[in-house]
């Protein structure tokens, strides 16, 4: 008889459970509007990754620049690389980044391109020889 009374009381908090969890589902169902769907939270993103920085090249040939503008994102590096025989330089006459190179002619001059905006190049040893840059 004892097993009884111990399998009646377990049904009693049994069934006193069940009903609790049934009344909380059934609130619940009663606080959702229906035909309401939940929706899953969103999934989180990857951190957008800087674009590479690429090197951009200019040839420096007698009285003129190849090519004579230029497109680049600023972090990009652009070299220039003397290709004639004359004497040249590069330099930013108007722009958001100051930079000239020596007078030579021969080798490469290398900038990193640190600011956005429009950049005016010229060689200040010969008039008429420009060129555009635009960083962005």
């Amino acid at each position: 008889m004892n097993d009884k009374k111990v399998n009646r009381k377990h049904l009693r908090t049994t069934g006193a459970a069940t009903l609790v969890i049934g009344a909380l589902a059934v609130a619940t169902l009663a606080m959702t509007p229906a035909g309401a769907q939940t929706e899953p939270p969103p999934a989180p993103t990857a951190p957008t990754a800087p674009p590479v920085p690429v090197t951009k090249k200019v040839a420096v040939k007698d009285n003129s620049f190849k090519p004579k503008s230029l497109r680049v994102t600023v972090g990009d590096k652009v070299t220039w690389k003397w290709e004639g025989f004359a004497i040249h330089d590069v330099t930013v006459t108007k722009g958001p980044q100051k930079f000239e190179s020596k007078k030579q002619s021969s080798g490469t001059f290398t900038r990193t391109i640190k600011k956005p905006g429009s950049y005016t190049i010229v060689c200040t040893i010969h008039p008429g020889m420009e060129m555009k840059l635009k960083a962005t």
